[in-house]
């Protein structure tokens, strides 16, 4: 059976595996426990698609979505064994795991079996994010970010985030970015090449969003423009998936992203309502890439 929103929305999407991973350990925080029926069920699709095309569907009929959180940790174990995290998803997840077992130490009444898994997983993830942080490190920070920025503008350009609106289509490249090595070398390279690569990745998006709409990088137009969602079938589901890529971000800290992601939505008091490609950019890559803005 062909999934809908990993062979439709997700096809060409890295983020989605280390993303949803990530969220399994979180859980469901107070923030997306808020969120719409709509979400949801999205997140509930998306679980079933992804377990579904790990051949992993044995986990679904127990219910890894529940509020079993060792279930939930033994899955994200299973799909990191398959699937390569990133350094990303590795650092969100020991850093999880981490408080997991504060949490479990301050009840004062720790079960041993779980206070063992915690305790096996976070040194399994550990290891694991030292392994990448090192192999990323010898084979080349700068080199790998050049070459995947080539690679996700290159796919922006041959259209294969048509499905989003211009503003969204922007954001979807910046958090591929943000996942991959290109967002590993923004971590950690030292502050004068993040400052040249991030000069760089301002010009490249501002670049490919103006000419999305055929215009001058700095004309500015009324928001509606850059926001709504391209007139075809089936855009549903890529609105979801928009939603769901950026949900951890917040209207007051971060009203451009929330504003492109967060359609259901009106839009944030911060965000421009005359606004040009740079303009967006510039706010786009500000708020995904700002270390303390870095959620999910």
């Amino acid at each position: 059976m062909t999934s809908v929103l990993l062979e439709g929305p997700g096809r060409m999407l890295e983020c989605i595996h280390p993303k949803f991973m990530v969220d399994l350990v979180q859980g469901e925080e107070p923030k997306r426990v808020g969120g719409t029926l709509q979400q949801q069920q999205f997140r509930e699709r998306l679980t079933q698609d992804v377990l579904a095309q790990t051949q992993l569907r044995a986990w679904a009929m127990a219910g890894v979505y529940s509020e079993n959180l060792m279930m939930r940790l033994g899955l994200v174990e299973k799909l990191a064994g398959s699937i390569d995290p990133g350094h990303l998803a590795l650092t969100r997840i020991v850093q999880r795991l981490t408080l997991l077992q504060q949490a479990d130490l301050s009840r004062g009444q720790s079960v041993p079996g779980i206070a063992r898994q915690l305790d096996a997983l976070q040194r399994w993830f550990t290891q694991r994010s030292v392994w990448k942080e090192k192999a990323l490190t010898r084979r080349g920070l700068t080199v790998q970010a050049g070459l995947h920025s080539e690679q996700i503008f290159a796919r922006w350009h041959a259209g294969a985030y048509d499905g989003w609106s211009l503003a969204g289509r922007c954001f979807i490249a910046l958090e591929e970015l943000r996942w991959g090595p290109f967002g590993d070398a923004c971590r950690l390279a030292n502050p004068e090449v993040v400052a040249v690569l991030k000069d760089n990745l301002r010009g490249m998006a501002t670049h490919y969003l103006a000419y999305s709409h055929q215009a001058a990088p700095t004309t500015r137009h009324y928001y509606h423009q850059w926001l709504s969602s391209p007139a075809a079938v089936g855009t549903g589901g890529h609105n979801d998936m928009l939603s769901w890529v950026g949900d951890w971000c917040d209207a007051d800290k971060h009203p451009v992203c929330w504003s492109v992601t967060q359609r259901w939505q009106n839009v944030a008091l911060g965000m421009p309502r005359l606004c040009s490609a740079k303009r967006l950019v510039d706010a786009m890559v500000e708020e995904i890439f700002t270390p303390s803005s870095q959620r999910g």
